[in-house]
């Protein structure tokens, strides 16, 4: 049970704690599609990341979409997801050799792109463990 009331707008656990404030609640959603909409990278490769960040904070809801890969095979995917695992720790400060191990494999332009997805979903994660989210469940 969240520890906060959930509210009577929105569709998941998270959107319900987020419509307490309506407009925050539709731009959250609508940055929230643009990553995927308008994405660089493949939606595998999203998906590997959004499951590690799932696991790393342990938001309910977000880990109810399934678990990280036990083994990751495309380098790209385990260079993200080995970053995003990193990032979304905040007591492991990202170094200009984490920054180097990703330009073997990725632009600048996917780089910044990358960190912005993996922010988001940190946050969005950090939300939902922060209020004891339930899981992916109508409520």
């Amino acid at each position: 049970m969240a520890f906060i009331e959930y509210s009577e707008i929105g569709d998941t656990p998270l959107q319900k704690l987020l419509g307490h404030n309506v407009e925050v609640l539709k731009n959250w959603d609508h940055l929230l599609e643009s990553f995927y909409k308008y994405s660089s990278f493949d939606p595998e490769l999203q998906e590997e990341v959004r499951r590690a960040i799932a696991y790393q904070i342990g938001c309910a809801q977000c880990m109810s979409h399934g678990c990280p890969a036990p083994l990751i095979t495309d380098i790209k995917t385990k260079a993200a997801v080995d970053f995003a695992k990193k990032m979304a720790q905040t007591q492991l400060p990202i170094t200009q050799q984490d920054v180097d191990q990703l330009k073997q494999y990725f632009s600048d332009c996917e780089i910044a792109e990358l960190c912005a997805f993996i922010a988001f979903g940190t946050g969005y994660a950090r939300l939902g463990a922060s209020l004891n989210v339930d899981a992916n469940i109508r409520v």
